[in-house]
């Protein structure tokens, strides 16, 4: 342990300079929404102990940026028919996913979602992601090159543990393990001690001990000095021959109480360690649809004791397993399923174990745990092939209620008109009892008042059709309630590029009605309808005789957009299509490229040019009003842009220059017709130009 303890010491010097002064190093910062006071995140990451949470990139918080109610997680991995039918056997693939947001539209929505989670998981005070790298090239590789990015930008000591994942790619092609590590190892993200990079390979028996020898001296003789920390699935049958390789180890526990009170905690009394740090795995429960089984938790309780574990052993890191592996249901990230309830203990315990003392209780906080259905609830055996099980001795139907009390007070469960009490002293303490069909309430009474109420978000149910045996969960403070009600809207501030100036429909003024409504004339259209409303918005209105075409004379000059903002838009489809139109197309008409706006809810990308008739380029995007759609000329380009969001770009030496503007409006039907709302129209410079 001494060779540990110079190393961290040696380490963290530099981040104890950037807190200042002890008394501001020990100075706390209110967190309405934690049971206690949090140190600063710098202060809690320049103490020796660490903890990393497991980041598995399959699992981003959004994988496509659209709709949550129609995007891949809701269509492709919770839906039983998902990815072509492969889940129906079993139902969904997991069970809950991150905290969905509405679309960002724009081009770098999957960087700005990853620094939020950079930001959510340091605000817990940890030290950073311990990286699967499942393999070198592609979304996983991309993605971590992605990370260390927004690690930097969000700085503040959040670092990143390198961990191979040597049962993936590198088990069928270990020599490319020392190139890929070459190519990132002297990115400032990366986590280091002493100066040299730490890599922690997950199931590092996977390779010799010889092989591992010989892939440190080879990357050393590139100029890179690493420090070794294995990873095993039971750790006791293979420390001793890596030993003299590594400085500590870590394990990737078990999945259920009783395994983790027995013989885990006797296999770190009286196996040999070595004089070698260890670095205890956390994790709050584990549950596989596909494999068709959960470990027993009990709650909240696994993910407590492996905490005590790892403070109870003197631990020198923690590994929260994990931060996104939904596959597993052992995520602590902010989740439809647990929520913010294993996110907030992180924060708790993660301060308890880097100090070394409990943190005290400042404001009270309940959380509870339940599964939505009895664990011998019947499934539709003509759909979910198989029973799925529960791994441990014994399988539990309760429900709990973790209460943090900074007074005594009584911890109540309601459920089915029945009320269940117990009194507690001021601290941490569990509440149980059994599980019963219904919809549960909690709450913490103090002198006979509610001091929390919390109504339970789900109902338990036996009548299932597939079985679904993740523990739920949900809580927090009085003075701080997240209460998730949908996926929230990203405000996103658009980028737009110098004012050229102003841009007028190209519309002759006798056929100008002034004054008129946004509203969707009926139908059939003998004449269209091209007016301004008393706010001086235009209106243009068409369908069947009455198609509205307008061309814009000037052409579209390069490094320049037209910029429609729309405040609004209505059909009337009558049973066949209604289309608009807003197209950059050639001088002679025989090729274009445009937004289509299709409803009130959907755009899609048209196009047609010499020897190729009308098509659908782009298919449906979601979109929402007001909207800005934008036609750019940019390096030997067109862009057709929704917001900030790139939707279809084309080069201009295959198709000719597309500099011609034009708007059309169109319907099938004769008595079909739609409306075009438009507060303005304008001619800018590009961004950045």
């Amino acid at each position: 342990m001494k060779q540990w303890n110079t190393l961290l010491l040696s380490a963290v010097s530099a981040a104890i300079l950037l807190c200042g002064s002890a008394h501001a190093a020990e100075q706390q910062q209110k967190t309405l929404q934690w049971p206690f006071d949090r140190m600063p995140e710098e202060t809690l990451r320049s103490m020796k102990k660490k903890v990393f949470a497991h980041y598995f990139s399959q699992f981003p918080i959004s994988i496509d940026d659209r709709d949550p109610a129609n995007d891949y997680y809701q269509k492709g991995y919770l839906h039983p028919d998902g990815e072509n039918g492969k889940h129906r056997a079993y139902g969904h693939f997991i069970n809950q996913r991150p905290i969905p947001r509405l679309p960002r539209r724009v081009p770098n929505w999957s960087e700005l979602d990853r620094y939020d989670e950079v930001r959510m998981a340091a605000e817990t005070g940890m030290d950073g992601f311990a990286y699967n790298i499942l393999s070198t090239q592609g979304h996983h590789w991309n993605t971590l090159l992605d990370l260390m990015k927004q690690v930097k930008k969000y700085g503040r000591g959040f670092s990143i543990l390198i961990m191979p994942d040597m049962t993936a790619e590198f088990r069928g092609h270990p020599e490319r393990m020392v190139p890929a590590l070459l190519k990132i190892a002297n990115d400032p993200s990366l986590f280091r001690i002493d100066g040299k990079l730490v890599i922690a390979p997950y199931n590092a028996y996977a390779q010799s001990p010889e092989w591992w020898k010989e892939r440190i001296a080879e990357l050393k003789q590139n100029g890179v000095e690493v420090l070794f920390i294995p990873g095993f699935q039971g750790w006791w049958k293979y420390l001793k021959n890596y030993k003299d390789l590594s400085i500590g180890f870590f394990d990737w526990g078990t999945s259920t109480l009783d395994e983790q009170v027995r013989w885990r905690r006797k296999a770190l009394a009286e196996t040999p360690r070595y004089g070698k740090f260890f670095m205890a795995p956390v994790r709050p429960q584990d549950c596989r649809p596909r494999a068709g089984w959960s470990g027993e938790c009990r709650g909240s309780e696994l993910f407590r004791e492996m905490w005590k574990t790892a403070m109870d052993y003197d631990a020198g890191m923690v590994q929260l397993i994990t931060w996104s592996d939904y596959s597993e249901g052992s995520e602590i990230a902010p989740s439809t399923g647990t929520r913010w309830a294993f996110y907030d203990l992180t924060a708790y315990y993660t301060s308890w174990f880097k100090t070394g003392k409990q943190p005290k209780i400042v404001r009270d906080a309940i959380y509870y745990f339940h599964r939505l259905q009895s664990v011998k609830a019947k499934h539709d055996p003509t759909k979910q092939k198989k029973a799925f099980r529960v791994n441990g001795p014994k399988a539990y139907d309760e429900i709990e209620l973790l209460g943090f009390l900074k007074e005594p007070g009584v911890l109540r469960i309601t459920l089915n008109g029945k009320k269940h009490e117990k009194s507690f002293p001021a601290g941490i303490h569990k509440f149980k009892i059994p599980l019963e069909e219904g919809r549960p309430e909690f709450a913490l009474l103090r002198k006979g008042k509610e001091v929390i109420k919390l109504k339970g978000n789900w109902d338990i149910s036996n009548k299932i059709t597939y079985s679904n045996l993740l523990y739920h969960a949900d809580g927090g403070t009085a003075e701080a309630p997240r209460t998730w009600n949908g996926p929230k809207k990203i405000e996103t501030k658009l980028e737009l590029g110098k004012l050229i100036r102003s841009v007028a429909l190209p519309v002759a003024k006798e056929k100008i009605r002034n004054n008129v409504t946004a509203a969707l004339p009926s139908a059939p259209l003998t004449e269209p309808l091209i007016g301004k409303t008393a706010k001086g918005n235009w209106v243009l209105a068409g369908g069947g005789k009455g198609a509205v075409s307008l061309a814009f004379p000037e052409p579209l000059k390069e490094n320049t957009e037209l910029v429609f903002h729309i405040k609004s838009m209505k059909t009337r489809p009558a049973n066949g299509w209604v289309a608009f139109f807003i197209n950059a197309g050639s001088e002679d008409g025989k090729t274009r490229f445009g937004l289509t706006p299709r409803t009130e809810k959907q755009t899609y990308v048209s196009a047609g040019w010499q020897g190729t008739p009308f098509k659908v380029v782009r298919d449906n995007f979601d979109v929402e009003y007001p909207a800005v759609y934008r036609i750019r000329r940019a390096d030997g380009k067109l862009h057709l842009l929704y917001g900030n969001y790139p939707v279809y770009s084309i080069e201009e030496s295959k198709h000719g220059k597309t500099d011609r503007i034009s708007m059309y409006i169109g319907t099938e039907k004769p008595d079909g017709a739609g409306l075009l709302e438009i507060e303005k129209i304008e001619l800018r410079r590009i961004p950045g130009k």
